[in-house]
């Protein structure tokens, strides 16, 4: 139901600094350019504000990462799903969490261990802002899976 590229991640950076707006790139194993990200909406409270350079294990040769990344779109544009470093306040999971509605490709989940991520910049004070609404997360899963449907 998720694309999972966990095991492909090289490196990245997103970009929360600007309210509203997820930007930035990563590398993956099997892809020869860096996939650009603009996405709309925050990420969750203990991170917010923030620009996150997340380290993954992935490797830059093999047929198996070229195979799995082959119609990964190197665009990303949509919706931001759950992004969380785990945190506290911890809104959601107690590990970084990366996830997003690809316009192109659906929902991808990236779940990463706490010494994968480093937090460049200081969140907002988690009593500024709101929790990410689980009513808007779970309207972003009902468009994702009605675009599912309406594809068969």
């Amino acid at each position: 139901m998720a694309w999972r590229p966990t095991e492909y991640l090289i490196e990245g950076e997103l970009d929360n600094t600007v309210l509203g707006s997820v930007t930035g790139w990563m590398k993956f194993a099997g892809l020869e350019k860096n996939v650009m990200f603009d996405l709309e909406g925050n990420f969750h409270r203990d991170i917010r504000g923030t620009k996150i350079h997340l380290a993954g294990n992935g490797y830059e040769e093999g047929e198996k990462a070229r195979k799995y990344m082959r119609c990964f779109s190197s665009n990303q544009t949509g919706k931001v799903g759950d992004i969380t470093a785990g945190l506290p306040p911890q809104d959601y999971v107690a590990y970084p969490y990366i996830e997003w509605y690809g316009d192109e490709n659906g929902r991808i989940v990236l779940e990463l261990e706490p010494d994968q991520i480093i937090i460049i910049g200081t969140p907002i004070p988690a009593i500024e802002s709101d929790p990410i609404s689980r009513q808007e997360q779970a309207q972003n899963m009902i468009d994702f899976l009605r675009g599912l449907a309406e594809g068969i």
